[in-house]
């Protein structure tokens, strides 16, 4: 062996071979491989029943839509770079997506200014069908240009209450298996806060309101009338909870998944478990490899010649 390294030696191949690596390393090939697509629309549910306050946050009080934002934007922090997210609204029966997915490292400061700006306020109308929703939801994700997963976060309270003549057939969702239902609120019923357009709290959403589509009840600038939409009395609010029973079935319904969003560990947590929005490849630079290739090449044309030399 020690022959033959030193026939190399004296051939000079070893430095040729390390000449070799390193225009190689300067040409900085590359190979591709595969990989799985990590991109994700959150969907935030704006709708008022939203604004009751029964999350914590840093100790104090607030609103599911608060402790919603602050939630996003702790997943997005821990997100890898090269996922591409995009921002949705839910209100009524639709599906607003704010713009399509972006990578979330180049854009890390712009996501989260997004996040904090994100009000009750941006809502087109007051109802909240979230049957009607899912489906809105499927089309805005069939109009992107690459495969997402949908992570749904929302107290899962319908507006008006959902009964049999409204319940929407969900078999077309049926397979939504990249789909992430997170319930957002406390189990024990709050009176949801009414607020006027400057966002003052003026009282408390009554019985009367979810009978009919909030959207189209008394407006409350309405002058000499009694606005029965504004609970007087106690026993008048209308009480919202998490309603976990009711995600659980959605989810199961489209083959979803679903979580207790209380903490962003866990809703990190369920986001790892889904499987990947679809396949591609990427390139991978060898650059790196045939540059320390190099380095070795001659490491071991002069390191063992000086130690020969000691005996």
């Amino acid at each position: 062996m020690k022959a033959f390294h030193a026939w190399l030696v004296h051939q000079g191949l070893i430095l040729w071979l390390a000449l070799l690596a390193l225009l190689l390393a300067i040409q900085n090939p590359s190979i591709e491989l595969p990989r799985d697509i990590r991109n994700y629309v959150f969907v935030l549910d704006i709708t008022q029943s939203m604004n009751v306050n029964d999350m914590t946050l840093d100790g104090n009080s607030a609103s599911r839509l608060a402790f919603a934002r602050r939630l996003l934007g702790d997943t997005i922090d821990k997100l890898p770079c090269g996922t591409r997210i995009s921002v949705a609204l839910f209100a009524n029966a639709e599906v607003l997506p704010l713009f399509t997915p972006i990578e979330v490292c180049a854009n890390y400061g712009a996501l989260q200014d997004i996040l904090k700006n994100l009000e009750w306020r941006m809502a087109w109308r007051g109802s909240s069908h979230l049957r009607l929703g899912l489906q809105a939801a499927a089309m805005a994700m069939a109009m992107l240009p690459e495969p997402a997963q949908m992570v749904l976060l929302t107290d899962g309270d319908e507006a008006a209450p959902l009964n049999a003549i409204t319940k929407t057939e969900l078999t077309a969702l049926q397979g939504s298996s990249g789909w992430l239902l997170a319930g957002i609120g406390a189990e024990s019923p709050s009176p949801i806060p009414k607020f006027n357009a400057k966002n003052e709290i003026i009282g408390y959403w009554s019985l009367y309101a979810t009978k009919i589509e909030p959207s189209q009840i008394v407006n409350e600038d309405s002058v000499g009338k009694r606005d029965d939409s504004i609970a007087s009395d106690p026993h008048e609010y209308y009480l919202s909870a998490l309603r976990e029973d009711y995600l659980k079935e959605l989810a199961q319904d489209i083959g979803a998944t679903y979580v207790r969003a209380d903490s962003p560990e866990k809703l990190r947590a369920a986001i790892d478990q889904l499987p990947p929005a679809g396949y591609d490849s990427a390139p991978v630079a060898l650059g790196w490899l045939f540059a320390v290739l190099a380095g070795l090449f001659v490491l071991v044309e002069h390191f063992p010649t000086r130690s020969s030399t000691k005996y």
